[in-house]
């Protein structure tokens, strides 16, 4: 077995998706946020479960993201959340359960001509941007863009969306963006323009604006069992563990130096294990000194830098070489979090798992 693996509870994920359901009901469906491997816990295997479970539609990143969840035979809707290259534009006609996010008028209109060609209808989303600044039409353009999106006849409309920069600490801001998103709909609606789905909640968006969950949401982190807003106690189950081993261990003498730079000198005589993991696995460097980890069922603290391919933590003289070291995840009555290692770490929680290397063998557990 290797030295470093990652266990994946499914049955975890399964209580998240639940209580997500739970709290928007029955009218509103869920697009399961799997971007980025599943935010790191493995792409397949989570929209597999996802898709079991009954989302509506997967969320990925890119076009090769959708294409390794075709390619694994996954029939499930695809929202594809990024803009499409022309060469993309052009083989993403030819796959049924790919749903292209539209931003600009140039990609539609290739869109419609590749469409045309195929004698098909394909169904886009479009981004409005309502105060994120990254991607989408600006608000202020969208109902002119829209219109001019109707003309194209092999273009359906089925779902419209926006994205929240700040749900989690602008609540002034985030029902401005609400609102005019809402105005938006209701005048594209006089129109006759509507759509199949309408969606702009993610993770903080569904706990703190039940008006913004109209009739589809997009969870990431809150699938995971991270919490993205600690101000709502939420019953939530990590999926992800973080596991590795006791490689080697020795004596230091006082006085000491652990690792580079020599951060932490011993203060008296010191037992310590090499753990086999660094920040080549993702692992962030700055909880050098700051973090700890759970052997048995103690904390142990980390001691000195984190290394490309190792921690060192002090332990007591009964840990041996080849026990298992947890850096997420829990004991009997301990457990370390994602959010844990962000706080130590002075980053954000969707930092610490989606870092984590590719190479990590997965374990998934049902």
């Amino acid at each position: 077995m290797s030295k470093l693996w990652i266990e994946v509870n499914l049955k975890n994920l399964e209580k998240n998706f639940y209580l997500i359901k739970k709290i928007v009901g029955p009218s509103v469906k869920i697009l399961g946020i799997v971007k980025e491997n599943a935010y790191g816990h493995g792409l397949i295997a989570v929209a597999k479960k996802l898709s079991q479970l009954g989302v509506e539609f997967l969320g990925v990143k890119d076009f090769e993201e959708a294409c390794l969840l075709k390619e694994a035979k996954i029939k499930k809707a695809i929202l594809i959340l990024s803009p499409l290259s022309p060469s993309e534009i052009k083989e993403v006609v030819n796959f049924a359960h790919m749903r292209p996010t539209i931003m600009d008028l140039a990609s539609a209109r290739l869109l419609n001509k590749e469409a045309r060609k195929k004698k098909k209808v394909i169904p886009i989303h479009i981004k409005v941007d309502t105060g994120m600044g990254r991607l989408g039409i600006s608000y202020k353009e969208a109902e002119e863009f829209i219109g001019r999106l109707a003309e194209y006849k092999n273009l359906f409309f089925e779902g419209i969306c926006t994205h929240f920069p700040s749900a989690d600490s602008d609540f002034k801001f985030t029902c401005f963006q609400i609102n005019i998103f809402n105005q938006l709909i209701n005048s594209l609606r006089q129109k006759n323009i509507v759509f199949r789905y309408i969606h702009c909640a993610n993770s903080v968006g569904l706990l703190r604006y039940p008006q913004a969950h109209f009739n589809l949401v997009r969870p990431g982190l809150i699938l995971y069992g991270i919490n993205p807003y600690p101000k709502i106690k939420l019953n939530l189950c990590a999926v992800l563990s973080l596991k590795s081993k006791i490689i080697f261990t020795k004596k230091l003498d006082k006085g000491w130096g652990i690792s580079y730079q020599r951060t932490f000198i011993t203060k008296r005589n010191t037992r310590i294990g090499v753990v086999a993991c660094g920040y080549a696995d993702g692992y962030p460097w700055h909880l050098s000194n700051k973090a700890k980890v759970i052997i048995g069922d103690d904390f142990f603290p980390l001691r000195g830098r984190v290394c490309m391919d190792y921690i060192i933590v002090e332990i007591k003289e009964k840990i041996s070489q080849g026990e298992e070291v947890i850096l997420i995840g829990k004991s009997r009555t301990k457990s370390i979090t994602c959010e844990d290692l962000a706080k130590w770490a002075g980053t954000i929680p969707y930092e610490i798992p989606t870092r984590l290397s590719l190479s990590i063998p997965r374990i998934y557990k049902d």
